[in-house]
């Protein structure tokens, strides 16, 4: 029955994405958008979990929010602070620098 709900929800979800939110000018400040975390964090956490986290965001997307990326935590997890352009940016420095140094090798045997 859960499952049911969750997908109820999503359904809901990609209605509103495909018939109102199409139609308008972005306005969230949050990648991914709150409609995208809200069918995500459902996906993840489940109907209960999923709603709570949804509305959580949709409290801080507001116009005194500066946004940024705002990722739907892993399962068994809670919200961190939203990334911020320049946290991205070295996250995504450290994350590439780690796949070179995979797929090069780091110079240690194993």
């Amino acid at each position: 029955m859960a499952k049911g709900v969750s997908r109820a929800l999503q359904a809901g979800i990609r209605w509103y994405q495909r018939s109102i939110s199409a139609g308008q000018p972005r306005r969230c400040r949050y990648q991914p958008t709150c409609s995208a975390y809200t069918f995500e964090s459902i996906e993840v956490h489940g109907a209960i979990k999923g709603t709570l986290l949804s509305i959580w965001r949709l409290l801080r997307c507001n116009q005194w929010s500066k946004g940024g990326v705002d990722w739907v935590p892993e399962k068994g997890k809670w919200p961190t602070k939203p990334l911020g352009y320049k946290e991205l940016i070295a996250l995504r420095e450290q994350q590439e620098h780690d796949h070179q140094a995979d797929s090069h090798g780091d110079g240690h045997d194993a």
